[in-house]
């Protein structure tokens, strides 16, 4: 048997195959940064919430207890204050949308609600009024992103029409890990404190695929499983491939390639 590169090239394609799942997760991941500023769509704290103007319509239902039935309030602005008069909340327009903002017993920043010209947005505050934890939608896009006490996003779910895609982040915030979930195909991957992806795996109808990529993110090592069987592909930096293991029916054989993709030496 005489290994040729059509045989490399079924896994080749497979692999060319993973990474373009991963441009699509990056893609959605960039989606997912437009929201982390939706701070400014919530409010920025105690000072500016009494300057907050607005329009307020509630129906019997919510304030059966203080309003005759059908009867409509209007007002330019709504604070919520406790028995001792500290401001606890606020409902009102800002520049972006309708925004809802709560506040604990020290007057930080605990929950807000606000809805934008993208969607929907609500946001959890720890007890020093930084922002951990965010629920967002848009018509095409659904997620939830995770902050540590440093307020740097550490994890970050996202659900499309196309799939689901889990996304952890180092301590600087920088991704490092990415599941997604694109139909019924898996894929993972990993990268480096430079972004830069260093391993992916996937699994499809045809077989699983593995890719190790160098630091300038040139794929130079594949694995994957093919019609005809397993198959290990090396390249050069110029993702030209150089060497092969592969194994069939028939046994297993090794190729040889020069820069120019021509066999230059095989087994058996």
């Amino acid at each position: 048997m005489k290994p040729q590169i059509a045989y490399f090239e079924a896994a080749k394609e497979r692999l060319e195959t993973l990474e373009k799942e991963h441009r699509n997760l990056k893609r959605t991941a960039s989606v997912v940064a437009l929201f982390i500023g939706l701070a400014l769509l919530l409010g920025e704290g105690r000072a500016k919430i009494p300057a907050i103007a607005m329009s307020l319509v509630a129906g019997a239902g919510v304030l059966a207890a203080q309003a005759r039935p059908n009867r409509t309030i209007e007002a330019e602005k709504f604070i919520i204050k406790d028995e001792s008069g500290k401001l606890r909340g606020a409902l009102g327009m800002t520049p972006n949308g309708p925004s809802l903002t709560l506040l604990d017993a020290g007057g930080k920043r605990a929950a807000a609600l606000g809805v934008g010209s993208v969607g929907p947005c609500f946001v959890l505050f720890d007890s020093t009024g930084k922002p951990r934890s965010w629920l967002y939608a848009t018509s095409e896009l659904t997620g939830l992103v995770l902050h540590d006490p440093a307020a740097k996003r550490r994890a970050e779910l996202s659900i499309t029409m196309a799939g689901a895609g889990l996304g952890l982040f180092d301590a600087t915030g920088e991704p490092r890990i990415r599941l997604g979930m694109r139909g019924f195909d898996p894929a993972l991957s990993l990268r480096d404190g430079n972004g830069k992806v260093r391993t992916a795996l996937g699994v499809e109808q045809n077989g699983p695929a593995l890719a190790l990529y160098d630091a300038n993110e040139n794929r130079r090592a594949g694995l994957a499983v093919t019609a005809d069987g397993p198959a290990l592909v090396l390249y050069d930096a110029n993702w030209k491939i150089r060497g092969g293991l592969t194994a069939d029916a028939k046994g297993p054989a090794l190729a040889l390639f020069d820069a120019n993709e021509k066999v230059i030496y095989s087994a058996p």
